[in-house]
């Protein structure tokens, strides 16, 4: 057994496999088209590829996507190897070999000198925990809006690509009082917005709606909004301010609710930060662990992050 990069008939196989449990409303075509549209943005040609555990005669044993992010972990910047999109077919489960595969993206990680592993698992915690992996807890959320007497008057315009240095330094600022973050560069930022567009511009007409906007100062972005919009309400994927205490942000958020004044305001619910301060217009009602769990493992001599206190993570990191 040995790992490969997925590319040509492998790759299609793959994503022909992995299509029924990942397809997000699109067709197999649209899927196809999403999948390796994301490969070709500047961030992804460094920091994404689909990797493969095949035997001696080229079969598929399992697959998984592996990431490359640069972090920040108690002050020092860091390697992370992300790890996403863990399949084995059907025929070959029970074998170990998505294990296998895992322990061979880490040998190879650590060689390469990352500090860390990390994952989301939507299948609870067990099967990463014999990984060696833990459980980081994250805050879902869901916000209220208040809304007084009509939207404040400010300017909120949508976002631009000249846009994504400011927002990278909102994020530094933001997050520079967590133990865990990524560092997110421009490229970084640009590869997370075009996933999302993508989604949606790949899917069927209205299903979805990505909205990023922005509200300036002079000629910079000083606050910004990036939501998806779906028949069930709206998700808030990040978001940015300058300020430390948010009221810009949360003036966009009234301006924005308020473009359609007769219809009910609709949930919005959001991975936040617990050092990210809650904008004087919005709400907390109701927190609970994030549904999706991320978890972590040392691949070196660090600490890691134990609570929600300790990681600044918006829900467009997701992998």
């Amino acid at each position: 057994m040995h790992l490969v990069t997925a590319q040509g008939q492998l790759l299609e196989h793959i994503l022909d496999e992995t299509y029924p449990i990942w397809h997000e409303g699109l067709t197999r075509q649209g899927y196809g088209q999403w999948n390796i549209a994301q490969t070709r943005t500047p961030f992804a040609k460094q920091g994404l590829e689909r990797v493969a555990l095949v035997d001696n005669d080229g079969a598929l044993l399992s697959s998984a996507k592996r990431y490359r992010f640069a972090a920040r972990l108690d002050g020092r910047e860091v390697q992370l190897l992300g790890i996403g999109a863990v399949f084995t077919p059907p025929a070959r489960r029970g074998r170990g070999y998505a294990s296998t595969l895992i322990q061979q993206m880490i040998d190879q990680a650590r060689a390469d000198g990352a500090a860390l592993a990390a994952l989301f698992s939507e299948i609870g915690t067990g099967f990463y925990e014999r990984l060696a992996f833990k459980p980081v807890p994250l805050d879902e959320v869901r916000l209220r809006v208040k809304l007084k007497g009509g939207s404040p008057a400010m300017l909120v315009r949508a976002g631009h690509e000249k846009d994504l240095p400011a927002l990278s330094a909102m994020h530094d600022v933001r997050s520079a009082g967590s133990r865990f973050a990524l560092q997110r560069d421009v490229s970084h930022i640009q590869f997370m917005l075009a996933r999302k567009r993508l989604l949606a511009g790949l899917g069927p007409t209205g299903k979805r709606i990505v909205e990023f906007h922005c509200a300036e100062e002079g000629a910079s972005a000083v606050a910004y909004v990036l939501a998806s919009v779906d028949a069930n309400g709206w998700t808030l994927l990040e978001a940015g301010d300058r300020d430390p205490a948010g009221a810009r942000l949360g003036a966009m958020l009234q301006v924005l609710l308020a473009r359609e004044p007769s219809v009910e305001p609709p949930p919005i619910r959001a991975w936040w930060p617990r050092q990210f301060q809650v904008p004087p217009q919005l709400e907390i009602v109701e927190r609970r662990d994030a549904v999706d769990v991320l978890m972590m493992r040392a691949l070196s001599d660090v600490s890691l992050p134990a609570s929600a206190d300790d990681v600044f993570y918006w829900r467009s990191d997701f992998f």
